[in-house]
C-alpha cells in the first residue's frame, strides 16, 4: 500500500562553510523537513536528505568522484514496497554524499517548549520511501534517516515548531523564542503590530475578499523597526513565497507561525513564519549582513513529492 499522508515538520540541517562578519560566525544553514509518515504501519518520522537512486560523491574541487546506481540491484518485487532499508554496503557512500559522519548527532529542537533531543547518527537506519505515486524505479524514492515514534516523547506533537541539526554539537542557543502577538492597528484595517526584544514588528495582509467570506488574515509583508524608527528588516511577498496565516485562532485551527528571538548561537536575532517555500518557513536575520540566502531550504512537496 503506498504511503498516503505525509505531515511536514520543519527541520534544520547545518553544514559548515564558515567565515566571519561583524563578530558573528557566518555559515550556510540548510533546512530540511522531518516528516511524520502515518499512511503505513508502524508510523515513523523521516528526514529526507537525498532523492533518487544516484548517490554522487564529489572531490574537494567539486568534480564528480563516484556515482552509485542502482542502490537496490537485487530488487525483484518491481518496486511495490513503499519503504526499503538501505543496504549496509552503501551506508558510508550515502553519508559521504550527504556530508554526514557516523560520529555526528541528530539534534531535534522544539522551539515552542525549548526542548532539545539528540540521537547518534551511528544508531539511525537509512531508508528509502516512496510517495503517493506508485514508484516504477529508484528515482521516485527519497533517501534519509528514520526515527521511530518512541524515540521522541509519547506526547510529542508533530507540528511546525521543530528544527533539527546534524553535526558534532548543537547550534541552538536554547533561549526561549517569542511567539509574536499581533494587534490590529485601529486606523489601518489590514495592518498589525507586535513588539518583542525592544523591536516593533509591522505586518500587513492582503485583506478580506468578497470571494472568500471566511478569509483568515495571512502575511503579505513585514517591516521590523527599532525604537528610533530605523528599518532593520523589510520583507515582502514574492512569487516564490506562499502565504502563512497570522498567529491566532479561527473557527477550526490555532496558528503558531510567526516567531522571533535568538535561535542560533553566535548569530543575530531571527524572525520567521510569515512566508514559506515548499512548506518550509522563510527565516530572516534582523539587522544583520546575513540574508535569507544564507539559509538554503530543502523541502518536500507532499502532494507530488517534488523535492527542492
Amino acid at each position: 500500500m503506498p504511503i498516503k499522508k505525509i505531515i511536514p515538520i520543519c527541520i534544520l540541517f547545518l553544514l559548515s562553510c564558515s567565515f566571519y562578519a561583524i563578530g558573528y560566525t557566518r555559515e550556510q544553514l540548510e533546512i530540511f523537513k522531518l516528516n511524520l509518515v502515518d499512511g503505513s504501519e508502524p508510523k515513523f518520522y523521516f528526514v529526507k536528505l537525498l532523492q533518487g537512486s544516484h548517490i554522487v560523491i564529489y572531490d574537494k574541487d567539486g568534480n564528480k568522484k563516484q556515482s552509485i546506481q542502482p542502490i537496490f540491484p537485487d530488487n525483484e518485487d518491481g518496486y511495490k514496497k513503499d519503504k526499503y532499508q538501505l543496504p549496509q554496503k552503501y551506508r558510508q557512500s550515502f553519508l559521504t554524499a550527504s556530508g554526514i559522519s557516523e560520529t555526528d548527532n541528530l539534534f531535534v529542537y522544539n522551539y515552542e517548549y525549548n526542548k532539545l533531543y539528540s540521537f547518534p547518527i551511528s544508531k539511525l537506519e537509512v531508508f528509502a520511501i516512496g510517495g503517493d505515486c506508485l514508484p516504477t524505479d529508484e528515482k521516485y524514492y527519497l533517501f534519509g534517516f528514520a526515527l521511530a515514534l518512541n524515540q521522541l516523547p509519547q506526547d510529542y506533537d508533530p507540528n511546525d515548531t521543530t528544527f533539527v541539526y546534524i553535526g558534532k554539537e548543537s547550534p541552538f542557543a536554547q533561549e526561549q523564542l517569542t511567539l509574536l502577538n499581533w494587534q490590529k492597528i485601529s486606523d489601518k484595517e489590514d495592518n498589525y503590530l507586535a513588539q518583542a526584544h525592544g523591536l516593533h514588528y509591522n505586518l500587513w495582509t492582503l485583506g478580506k475578499s468578497p470571494w472568500y467570506p471566511d478569509y483568515y488574515p495571512e502575511c503579505a509583508g513585514l517591516v521590523v523597526k527599532n525604537d528610533k524608527n530605523k528599518i532593520l528588516l523589510d520583507e515582502v511577498l514574492t512569487q516564490e513565497y506562499s502565504l502563512l496565516p497570522l498567529n491566532g485562532k479561527d473557527k477550526d485551527h490555532e496558528y503558531k507561525k510567526q516567531w522571533t528571538g535568538k535561535l542560533f548561537k553566535n548569530k543575530p536575532l531571527v524572525v520567521f513564519g510569515c512566508f514559506s517555500i515548499m512548506g518550509c518557513p522563510v527565516i530572516d536575520f534582523i539587522d544583520s549582513p546575513f540574508s535569507k540566502f544564507d539559509i538554503k531550504l530543502h523541502c518536500i512537496n507532499k502532494n507530488n513529492w517534488v523535492a527542492q
